[in-house]
């Protein structure tokens, strides 16, 4: 009985469960304030300048009429029944210059609701050609697509309370040439709102349950996945700063995956540090392509991350101490004014969580408490307090203010510690 209760202890660390919407529930809104192009309510027709946008199958509406879309028009679904993958039609509001997928011609180019649009493949066709496509390919992204007909779910919690949801149970592996899936782990609070933004896209192109926001969902439930198939190799797209990145590596490390999934990062952060390092740039700005995320994805290649375990050992006072904790470590480490200039940016942030939405307006307060901080001095003398050493040996340390140490070669938002490159008594810049 003990080494029962031993192993299901284990075996609830390495696997959690991982929630899915029930589409019958209706349809993921989100609010446009103005549509750009010509956009009609696929409830009652009408020209719509705002209204609502469902994230997951992409219909269109007005304010009014989102209850009665949720009853009459249904929404695409995270999991399906049907041996073959099928289309999932919406009416109407296809991109311009669209093309029927079937006999060639133009499409949705009346001035009204008319003409359909795959929301899984992408495919537009005339209402009339409609009824000679069926089955349904997935479009150019299907590798990263986990097709609905492949997901299995079952309900959990207590019947008949608010707390009861379906969970992913089984997945069968679909007969797609280099299927890659793709996880999508989103912190909606990164970023200008750009973090809701690309939840909604990812929405629209993955199976919804691909797309995770781990201020709902946490990241442990999110790589079930790579426990659900655990022989597929699972890419990992992170969207946020290093601090979610952070977060995301820590659960790998944690659940102790028998096959890790390879991690992208989309970054969102105000220092992107670790994204700047492995080529994922300093700063996602503009607007939100999926297509060419997902191209550059494709184009990536794996590289080894060094991570560094930091104990933090407090000294006895009368023969009692704190306990010692541990914590891991991806960018750098900092004693001193770098470290005090953050706990404060972090402290304010916490407490006006509102105003710190902007990555402009994070780097304007970053630059102000700095600002404050090396003027008021007040880890000045810090080298008296503080002893370093180096492979056994004590480094003399020079009058300072603060001590960083790194394991990557960005520090501060893109700073380069060791300038151009140059050489010098023998220190070479890392690589």
């Amino acid at each position: 009985m003990v080494l029962l209760m031993s192993l299901l202890r284990k075996y609830r660390l390495r696997h959690y469960a991982l929630p899915v919407r029930d589409s019958r529930d209706g349809h993921c809104f989100h609010m446009v304030d103005m549509f750009i192009n010509s956009t009609y309510c696929n409830v009652d027709g009408i020209r719509l300048i705002h209204g609502a946008k469902c994230d997951t199958c992409g219909i269109c509406v007005d304010d009014t009429n989102m209850k009665k879309a949720n009853s009459k028009i249904p929404c695409k679904a995270a999991s399906t029944k049907h041996e073959h993958m099928r289309h999932h039609w919406v009416q109407g509001n296809l991109p311009p210059y669209s093309d029927c997928f079937v006999c060639g011609e133009d499409c949705g180019i009346e001035k009204a609701l008319a003409d359909l649009r795959c929301s899984w493949c992408k495919s537009t066709v005339h209402d009339s050609c409609a009824t000679k496509t069926d089955i349904c390919d997935l479009g150019r992204h299907k590798r990263f697509i986990v097709p609905p007909n492949c997901i299995e779910v079952k309900w959990a919690g207590v019947k008949g309370t608010r707390h009861r949801h379906m969970e992913v149970k089984h997945v069968v592996h679909p007969k797609i040439d280099r299927w890659m899936p793709l996880i999508v782990i989103c912190n909606r609070k990164s970023g200008s709102n750009e973090g809701e933004l690309l939840l909604h896209s990812f929405r629209d192109v993955l199976n919804p349950a691909q797309v995770i926001d781990i201020n709902e969902i946490r990241p442990e439930s999110a790589l079930e996945w790579c426990n659900l198939l655990p022989d597929v190799n699972f890419c990992l797209l992170v969207c946020g700063g290093d601090g979610t990145i952070g977060w995301v590596l820590t659960a790998i490390e944690k659940l102790k995956l028998k096959n890790p999934p390879s991690m992208c990062i989309l970054p969102l952060g105000t220092g992107n540090d670790l994204s700047r390092v492995l080529g994922w740039g300093e700063g996602h700005t503009g607007t939100i392509n999926v297509a060419n995320i997902l191209s550059n994805i494709k184009q990536s290649q794996a590289v080894h991350l060094d991570r560094w375990s930091v104990e933090i050992r407090h000294e006895k006072h009368f023969g009692f101490s704190r306990p010692s904790k541990t914590y891991i470590m991806n960018n750098y480490l900092s004693v001193g004014v770098d470290a005090l200039v953050t706990l404060n940016f972090h402290r304010q942030r916490e407490s006006w969580p509102a105003l710190f939405a902007h990555r402009l307006i994070n780097k304007f307060c970053y630059f102000t408490y700095g600002t404050k901080d090396v003027l008021e001095r007040e880890c000045k003398h810090l080298h008296r307090r503080l002893k370093v050493e180096l492979d056994g040996r004590e480094i003399e340390l020079p009058e300072l203010e603060g001590v960083v140490i790194l394991s990557i070669a960005s520090w501060g938002g893109g700073c380069q510690p060791w300038g151009t490159g140059a050489t010098e008594e023998g220190w070479v810049t890392p690589k």
